[in-house]
């Protein structure tokens, strides 16, 4: 049975910076803080507007965001493992003098948030630079899964407003929406069968200019199973984004290969290889005229010394499409 713990006391607003602390709500619990509740952990203070749940939570600090990279926030950092219940009221963020600033102005300071997808700014309604706070009222539904403070004059990466990826024939399309693009250099498209290990298949350059970008990119060789895609956006001042993963299943039920041009009236047969195979070519009286492994992707056979006639193309489990040269 789930445990819930209702945290209804009102505590003062923390503007000294405390020893460390963590929060951690079990598997199982709820931690409830309810509506104008002022709630401190390690310098972090939430007043929701509205009950705001917190279920199978770690809050953590560090010195450094995991979502992106950018030089222009302080050395404090609060991440939740994973992302929260949407949050409504309003947020302070106390921090220190000195090096946790890294040199931004104290008053340049604003609230920044990452929902588990982007990174938002949002005008705070005081600073203290004597108390040292950013103070940030009128949040609603904003999902929590990084906060920090950064210079308002030098926003966090580009907001990805969206990204998807879907079969187009035998390729995968993928097309992205993003938003605020300041000083952003490219776009770098990876690939994975795994989301652990990423390769390059393709660059495309920045577009926009403080307004809205949609790109288009075409992936011409996916494999069998499951093909994993992302974009890494890289900016002029060395910071780095990355866009949510997006899937596409290729069913292993695709045939290990298949024939692009056929009947063939070129010196060449342009091949899909779906499935890395060993490929052979027959004549009609089975006699074997030529054999090679290939690898998935898009592949090119010359042919330009065959005869012309009625051919087959056997793959290593014996299934056999029939090739025309004309």
């Amino acid at each position: 049975m789930m445990k819930t713990m209702l945290f209804t006391c009102s505590l003062l607003f923390f503007t000294t910076v405390l020893p460390a602390q963590n929060l951690t709500v079990s598997p199982g619990t709820t931690l409830t803080i309810t509506t104008g509740t002022v709630f401190s952990i390690d310098s972090l203070v939430l007043i929701p507007a509205a009950d705001f749940a917190l279920t199978n939570t770690n809050i953590n600090k560090s010195a450094t965001v995991t979502h992106a990279t950018p030089n222009t926030y302080i050395s404090r950092v609060y991440s939740f493992n994973g992302i929260s219940n949407a949050f409504t009221g309003n947020i302070q963020v106390n921090y220190l003098d000195g090096a946790e600033l890294n040199g931004i102005a104290e008053n340049a300071l604003s609230l920044n948030i990452h929902n588990g997808t982007i990174w938002k700014g949002y005008t705070p309604a005081s600073r203290d630079g004597t108390q040292n706070f950013v103070f940030t009222t009128g949040l609603a539904g904003v999902s929590l899964s990084e906060i920090t403070l950064a210079d308002v004059a030098f926003p966090l990466p580009l907001n990805w407003l969206s990204f998807t990826a879907a079969k187009y024939n035998e390729t995968v399309q993928l097309q992205w929406i993003t938003a605020q693009e300041q000083n952003t250099r490219n776009f770098i498209i990876q690939h994975s069968t795994d989301a652990v290990s990423w390769a390059y298949v393709g660059t495309l350059p920045a577009m926009a200019s403080g307004g809205n970008g949609h790109y288009n990119f075409v992936h011409q060789s996916p494999v069998t199973g499951i093909n994993y895609y992302r974009i890494l956006q890289t900016g002029l001042n060395g910071a780095l984004s990355y866009s949510a993963i997006r899937t596409v299943n290729f069913s292993s039920t695709l045939p290990a290969f298949s024939i692009l041009n056929n009947p063939v009236t070129g010196a060449s047969v342009s091949l899909r290889v779906n499935t890395a195979t060993v490929l052979s070519i027959y004549t009609v009286e089975g006699k074997l005229v030529w054999t090679a492994r290939l690898n998935p992707g898009l592949q090119k056979l010359d042919i330009s010394a065959f005869a012309k006639g009625t051919y087959l193309l056997v793959d290593t489990d014996h299934t056999a499409q029939k090739l025309i040269i004309q």
